[in-house]
């Protein structure tokens, strides 16, 4: 009879019990934090439907179809220190912006031919199919098909402000896929925050709080996790902590082992700030192109965005940005340059891993990964399989679940 570890109490690790759950398993997740601490609490919105399927289809599983609301598509994007407005529900809110020059617009509809072209090979949940655009980063297909000041203002902030790392250090792959959906925006969340996901996940499967895994040991054909045996273990930890668990180095490949020493993550540091007032009632967020000199990536605002999730009249926005240097003071003093205002108060969070990487030829790397044979019983999830989404964290937990024969 299988009974399951999950190693990691994050939406991969959540998705991939509630799925073994509804399939009569036995499954128990360790969370080393007594609170939820996971990286989703860093979402606010989540993106169409097509390419968050599984989320959304998890979402209506969980009883929570009915507490998803739209989100007006207006954004904000900052141009020469001053914040410009626009409507990002098709592409044709980009014409309007400030910071493209006429040859730039004109170049647009070659991103659409370009998308349109190469379709076939683009599906998120089917990297293996595109690799043949994971050969570049987004930086040098973006210049060489259309141009610097595209890059600048177009392709670069929608990298920042969703992973909060550049474009010379993303797949050109990712970025179509990001493209791909951008052409036709529709962003929803859920009424009261995006974590209600992962507490509805949780309250419907065993989670052990508290309890850190230092090691995985084997006895025979079973796994021992904190004195326990078990049939399976799924690993669903940030990539680079994998490692660091002991005994799963001897139960994998030195191509294995090279895997997890390559994964990489960009620290997130986000400050939460409440004001007296709103202080843009025009947008559910503001991109920060790096060209402007910022540390922070991007402001959302959740009064925008669940009115229902702030107090009346009171505004609650997150600036946030990614890097080593990034610090919550200097997020504040920029928001300073862009608003007048004063906090009623400010909370701080950091996030360390924060966004997985995924620059040029690692998307190749998963795909050898996966096609790799290993112990029988072993299984890894996370974002960092797919693409740094809520959308990866929930499909390669489901799919850590689907491997585990029942």
């Amino acid at each position: 009879m299988k009974r399951v570890a999950v190693i990691g109490g994050g939406l991969a690790g959540l998705s991939c019990a509630f799925s073994l759950k509804r399939r009569g398993v036995d499954c128990t997740v360790f969370q080393p934090e007594a609170q939820d601490q996971g990286r989703h609490n860093a979402a606010f919105y989540l993106l169409a439907p097509d390419l968050f399927r599984n989320t959304f289809q998890l979402i209506n599983d969980l009883g929570l179809a009915g507490e998803i609301i739209p989100i007006s598509p207006y954004a904000g994007q900052v141009y020469k220190g001053r914040i410009y407005h626009h409507r990002v529900a098709s592409a044709t809110g980009l014409l309007k912006f400030k910071g493209l020059n006429i040859a730039d617009k004109v170049l647009l509809p070659r991103m659409a031919y370009l998308l349109a072209r190469h379709a076939s090979h683009l599906d998120f949940h089917k990297p293996e199919i595109g690799l043949q655009f994971d050969n570049e980063t987004a930086a040098s297909f973006v210049k060489r098909e259309l141009s610097q000041n595209v890059l600048n203002y177009v392709a670069g902030p929608l990298i920042s402000s969703l992973f909060f790392y550049g474009s010379d250090e993303t797949s050109a792959w990712l970025y179509l896929i990001l493209a791909k959906h951008m052409f036709d925006v529709r962003t929803t969340t859920v009424r009261g925050g995006i974590p209600r996901i992962a507490a509805a996940l949780a309250k419907d499967v065993c989670v052990v709080r508290g309890q850190s895994v230092r090691h995985v040991d084997t006895d025979g054909a079973y796994f021992v996790v904190r004195d326990e045996r078990f049939s399976d273990v799924v690993v669903a930890v940030p990539g680079d902590s994998v490692l660091s668990i002991g005994g799963i180095q001897d139960l994998l490949s030195d191509d294995d082992r090279r895997f997890f020493r390559d994964t990489r993550y960009q620290p997130v540091v986000s400050v939460q700030i409440a004001t007296e007032h709103p202080l843009d009632g025009r947008c559910y967020a503001v991109s920060i192109p790096r060209v402007e000199k910022f540390s922070a990536a991007t402001i959302s605002f959740h009064d925008y965005i669940d009115p229902s999730s702030v107090p009346d009249r009171e505004g609650r926005l997150t600036i946030s940005g990614g890097g080593p240097n990034v610090v919550p003071a200097r997020l504040l003093d920029e928001l300073k340059k862009l608003y007048a205002f004063e906090p009623l108060w400010t909370k701080a969070f950091e996030w360390n891993p924060g966004m997985p990487k995924f620059p040029s030829g690692r998307y190749r790397e998963i795909s050898e990964f996966q096609r790799r044979q290993r112990r029988p019983g072993l299984f890894f999830c996370g974002d960092y399989f797919m693409g740094p989404l809520i959308e990866g964290a929930v499909t390669s937990g489901l799919r850590a679940a689907a491997a585990i024969q029942t």
